[in-house]
């Protein structure tokens, strides 16, 4: 069974910490570039759909179906649209798993398979953007707002700064 909590403190993933790095990435909301990485430091690696391992640095695009890997002491932002943003932590894995900016509203779907991350979108975004983030036991959605989705021995959490999330369980756990 999956525990979702608003307003739990996550060692590691405080929402200052999380804030400072996305006000980077808040700037690279003006070109509308999906998959662009705009932090990347330490050990941060794109795995394709084939399998092959590259370092991911700050410029580089990242394909849906990419799964990004950080490793200790390791972070990442991705702008994954116009409207939105991830801050991935350290020890975590990230699959980029849709990106549809053609649908009304933009749809896009992130699943974190293990650690945590923070999602930044746009204010007043809700009719434009339908941003999720899957995890092994349910899936978060968000309208406009700043949150964060950890998941540590197969339970996620999830975190609400401001906004409204919408957490749907798996029926299958």
């Amino acid at each position: 069974m999956c525990t979702f909590l608003n307003g739990f403190a996550m060692k590691g993933l405080t929402f200052f910490g999380i804030a400072a790095v996305l006000a980077l990435a808040a700037t690279a909301f003006a070109e509308p570039e999906s998959g662009k990485v705009t932090v990347a430091v330490g050990d941060v690696q794109a795995i394709a759909e084939d399998g092959a391992a590259t370092p991911v640095k700050a410029g580089d695009k990242v394909a849906v179906g990419t799964t990004i890997k950080t490793g200790a002491e390791s972070r990442a932002v991705v702008v994954i649209t116009a409207r939105s943003a991830i801050r991935i932590s350290e020890n975590s894995e990230v699959v980029i798993e849709t990106v549809d900016e053609a649908a009304k509203p933009s749809q896009v779907m992130i699943d974190l398979k293990d650690g945590s991350l923070g999602a930044l979108l746009k204010p007043n975004a809700a009719g434009e953007l339908d941003f999720k983030v899957r995890t092994p036991s349910g899936v978060a959605a968000a309208r406009g707002t700043f949150y964060a989705v950890a998941v540590k021995d197969g339970k996620a959490y999830a975190q609400v700064k401001e906004g409204r999330v919408e957490i749907i369980p798996d029926p299958e756990n």
